[in-house]
């Protein structure tokens, strides 16, 4: 019987004003590594483990008010307080309101919240 196709992961493509600050972001204060930077600076991956998030760079006020007000990515971890203890000298330097610390879910999820530069709000979580 041959290989079966598999699907391996998914990364969501997030509209952003500056893919190489965000990717910077990215790296500097959630520890994601840079995959790819466009010559052009148009579009962009960051990776961390087998999570990516992909950037394409736009300056349509709807699209970033879209990355702003409606896109949130949930990344899931093992190990969520070691990992926001880990962050959390980079995430002190975030402006006020950009992080809340990890707390329970009433449905078995224990996670924290970045929002990046753009608005986009991650969801860092573990289940219980």
């Amino acid at each position: 019987m041959p290989d079966r196709p598999e699907i391996l992961n998914a990364a969501t493509i997030v509209p952003v004003r500056d893919v190489a600050a965000t990717l910077e972001f990215y790296e500097d204060v959630l520890g994601f590594e840079r995959k790819l930077l466009a010559e052009d600076g148009s579009f962009g991956i960051a990776e961390c483990g087998e999570a990516a998030v992909e950037f394409i760079a736009t300056d349509d006020a709807g699209a970033l008010k879209a990355t702003a007000t409606n896109i949130a990515l949930t990344i899931r971890v093992r190990g969520l307080d070691a990992l926001y203890a880990a962050l959390k000298p980079q995430l002190n330097t975030l402006p006020e309101g950009r992080v809340r610390p990890p707390f329970g879910q009433p449905y078995g999820v224990r996670e924290f919240h970045v929002k990046d530069p753009d608005g986009c709000l991650l969801f860092f979580a573990e289940r219980n």
